[in-house]
C-alpha cells in the first residue's frame, strides 16, 4: 500500500459518508430517533466495503476495522476511544443544528497505525450526542511513499479515453514516455498493472452507485465504463464478489 491508495480511499470515504447522511431513510430515522436502524445500515455498508477492499488487495496485511457506537457526553470523554474523542471534538468545533445527522470524516496517526475514520453523529443538546464511527486502522510500516517521478501515471490514467482507437502503449508514447518504464511505474504507484487498476477503480465507482443510487445495474454498468451488464458481472465474479450481496440503500 502507498499514500496514493490511502488518499483514494480517504476521498471515497468522505464522499460516501456525506451521501449516506442525505439518504431518505436517514432523514426518517433521525426524525424518529431510530439510531439502531442507522447503525445497522452504516455497519452493513462499511462491513461490505472492508471485505470488498480486501478482495481488491487494497488493504495491507494487518489492517483492522472497529465500530464504536453509543450515546456520548461531549464533556466527559474519559474512557472513550481516540477515534471517538477526535470525532466529538470535530463536531464541537462545528456549528451544528441539534437533531441534524452530521457526517464524520477524519484521519490521524498514532505510533502503529494510520486511522481513516468515518461515521455519523447527531447532537441532541450542548452536552449529549449519538455517535457511530468506523475506524479503519492501516499499519503505518506498510504504507509507502510514491516517488514524484512516477506520479505522471495518474494523469495517463485520467486522460486515456474509454473506447479510444489508440492502444495504451501508443497513448503513453504519444506523451513522450517509455512504455516499459510506464508499466514499471504503474506497479509502483497503483500496486498493479494499468488495466487491472483501472478496472478496480471502475468497480469502486460502480459499488458507490449501486449502494447510494437507484440506478439499475445495467445503468450502473454503462455509467462506469463497462461494456454492458454482463461485462460488469464478470469483473465482480473474477474477484469473488456477487452483485446481489451489495447493499442498495437508496432503494430499500
Amino acid at each position: 500500500m502507498n499514500f496514493y491508495i490511502v488518499s483514494l480511499l480517504d476521498a471515497m470515504a468522505e464522499q460516501n459518508i456525506a451521501v449516506f447522511c442525505n439518504l431518505n431513510f436517514v432523514k426518517s430515522a433521525v426524525f424518529f430517533s431510530d439510531f439502531q436502524e442507522l447503525s445497522t445500515r452504516l455497519k452493513r455498508v462499511t462491513d461490505f466495503y472492508y471485505g470488498f477492499l480486501n478482495k481488491l488487495d487494497f488493504l495491507p496485511y494487518g489492517s483492522v476495522k472497529y465500530d464504536y457506537y453509543d450515546h456520548y457526553d461531549f464533556i466527559d470523554l474519559s474512557g472513550s476511544e481516540n477515534a471517538v474523542n477526535r470525532a466529538l471534538n470535530q463536531i464541537n468545533e462545528k456549528r451544528v443544528s441539534y437533531n441534524e445527522m452530521i457526517p464524520v470524516h477524519l484521519r490521524y496517526t498514532d505510533p502503529k497505525y494510520m486511522h481513516l475514520v468515518v461515521g455519523i453523529a447527531r447532537a441532541q443538546d450542548k452536552r449529549n450526542a449519538y455517535l457511530h464511527v468506523v475506524d479503519l486502522c492501516l499499519p503505518k510500516n506498510l504504507i509507502r511513499n510514491v516517488p514524484s517521478n512516477v506520479m505522471y501515471v495518474k494523469d495517463i490514467l485520467d486522460a486515456y479515453p474509454y473506447g479510444g482507437k489508440q492502444t495504451v502503449k501508443e497513448f503513453v508514447e504519444s506523451y513522450g514516455y517509455n512504455y516499459s518504464h510506464f508499466q514499471r511505474d504503474c506497479k509502483i504507484c497503483f500496486g498493479d498493472a494499468f488495466y487491472r487498476f483501472r478496472l478496480k477503480k471502475n468497480m469502486i465507482n460502480a459499488i458507490g452507485d449501486i449502494i447510494f443510487t437507484n440506478l439499475s445495474l445495467k445503468e450502473v454498468a454503462f455509467k462506469n465504463n463497462f461494456l454492458d451488464y454482463a461485462n460488469m458481472y464478470k469483473a465482480f465474479v473474477r474477484h469473488k464478489l456477487s452483485l446481489t450481496n451489495i447493499p442498495r440503500l437508496a432503494i430499500y
